[in-house]
């Protein structure tokens, strides 16, 4: 298939990370004046300063500003996205629990990568619509009621 055992582990890692990411948010917020808007901004602070110290030790050739103007308007969202992701978790991993939030995540992921998919959006090849697509969703659906139904 072309990918290799290292990258398919490092993919895992970072879902691990994911699973991670809301109680910590949680904690921060409650830490910090229970507002997830105050969590987020520093946990992105933080994230600004480690990742512009990474291309600062990596010696990374910043982009000129053409290029920046080039970029369609959509690639902005991502930053935007990821804002909204990390307060949500922020508030609902408290009252949901990790692994129904997590499951919600996915449920929406995988909604989410179909409809990109089908589309082409983002740049990305249009790759239709397809059963075991479909099938996937529904099992992902059918895995929030089992979750839900658990307590």
């Amino acid at each position: 298939m072309g990918f290799s055992l290292l990258l398919v582990l490092a993919v895992m890692l970072g879902g691990v990370l994911v699973a991670a990411q809301g109680p910590l948010y949680a904690r921060m917020a409650s830490g910090l004046s229970a507002n997830p808007l105050v969590a987020v901004f520093f946990a992105f602070a933080s994230a600004t300063l480690v990742l512009g110290a990474c291309l600062l030790i990596g010696q990374v050739r910043l982009p000129e500003a053409k290029q920046v103007l080039a970029l369609p308007w959509w690639v902005w969202l991502g930053g935007l996205f990821g804002a909204y992701q990390v307060m949500i978790s922020a508030q609902a991993v408290p009252v949901l629990g990790v692994t129904l939030f997590l499951m919600l995540v996915m449920l929406g992921n995988m909604a989410g990568a179909v409809i990109f998919d089908h589309f082409g959006w983002f740049g990305l090849p249009r790759r239709p619509v397809s059963w075991p697509a479909v099938a996937g969703v529904g099992l992902m659906l059918a895995g929030v009621f089992v979750t839900v139904s658990r307590g």
